[in-house]
Formats: C-alpha cells, sequence, structure tokens
C-alpha cells in the first residue's frame, strides 16, 4: 500500500542543517508510529531555490526505508524548483480543491506544535495573495506575483502545504500514466 504523507516542515523553523534533518527525521516516525501508515512510503519535496538544500536533505535522509526524493526530471536534480509559473498552478490547484472541499487538515497535525502551526498555516492562507507590482516605466512590464510575505509575515507553512498538494497530485498522475502503460 503506498500512502502519500505530506507533513508541515518550514525550512526557516531550524535555521541550523541539522537541526531540520531531526526535524524531517522526528516527522517521519510520527506519521510511521499512527495506524496503518507503519511502513508507508514517504516522499519529500525540498525547494530547491537557495542552492543544495534539497541534496544535502537527501544525502542526510537517505539512510531511512521507504523515503524517497522528488527528482525534477528536467534539471536531474533533487528538489523542486519553484518559479511563478509553479507558485501560480499550486496556488490554483490548491483553491480548487478548497472550493471542492477535497483538502482538509487532520486533527492530528505532525508538527512539534500543533495548534500553533495550525494558526500559523490559517493566518498565513488568509494573506497569501496576489501582489501587483507597476512597471518602473512605459518600456517594462507590470507583474503579478503570489505572496504572503507582507508586513514582515512569512508565507513558508502556505508553501509547504501547495508544494505538498501540488508536487503529490503530479506524482500521483505520473504514476497512474506509467501503470496505465503496462497495460
Amino acid at each position: 500500500m503506498l500512502h502519500y504523507a505530506p507533513f508541515l516542515t518550514p525550512k526557516n523553523d531550524a535555521a541550523d542543517p541539522s537541526r531540520q534533518f531531526d526535524l524531517v527525521t522526528g516527522h517521519i516516525a510520527q506519521i510511521r508510529s499512527s495506524i496503518g501508515r507503519k511502513a508507508c512510503r514517504v516522499f519529500v519535496f525540498v525547494e530547491r531555490n537557495l542552492g543544495f538544500e534539497a541534496e544535502h536533505h537527501k544525502r542526510a535522509l537517505d539512510y531511512i526505508p521507504g523515503v524517497s526524493f522528488y527528482v525534477d526530471q528536467k534539471a536531474n536534480r533533487v528538489g523542486v524548483l519553484t518559479t511563478e509559473a509553479t507558485k501560480h498552478a499550486m496556488a490554483t490547484l490548491v483553491v480548487s480543491m478548497l472550493a471542492e472541499r477535497r483538502l482538509h487538515v487532520l486533527p492530528t497535525l505532525y508538527s512539534k506544535e500543533p495548534e500553533a502551526m495550525r494558526t500559523r498555516l490559517r493566518e498565513q492562507m488568509e494573506t497569501y495573495s496576489a501582489q501587483f507590482k507597476q512597471a518602473p516605466d512605459t518600456f517594462g512590464k507590470d507583474k503579478i506575483s503570489l505572496s504572503g510575505k507582507v508586513g514582515g509575515m512569512k508565507d513558508d507553512v502556505c508553501i509547504c502545504l501547495q508544494l505538498a498538494v501540488y508536487f503529490t497530485q503530479l506524482e500521483t498522475q505520473r504514476a497512474h500514466e506509467m501503470f496505465a502503460s503496462l497495460d
């Protein structure tokens, strides 16, 4: 049986890499302590926008059985590159799933501080929106970007949720296509 078990691990909760690895290892242990998830496969989607973070996570956590890391097939690199196009696609999918009532946060949230994380997620989702930036002159282009970084707030947990939803959906589609091609 295959379980997709995304969990919320914003990267700035633990700036020290070894603390990040311990946090992710702890989350995986929490997930696998749940009934029916003892041997579940865990797919890790780490943003790779800031260098080699994703590769470091893979190297540090590769020893855990049943843990796989997302590999960008085009770039042949571990991790997820979040471009503006990807952010728009992730946000669109999350909004659609919310409208269709297909996205729920479980009562048992895998986090060191579940209630604080739930509050943080709600607050970030309330402020995450399209930010319009006017071109500096008539020759430039106006820009629309998605962000929750307003008035000193962060959007890391909101982005984490979107990554989990979007890339789990992509991997599920990829698996269905692969198995369908075997017929």
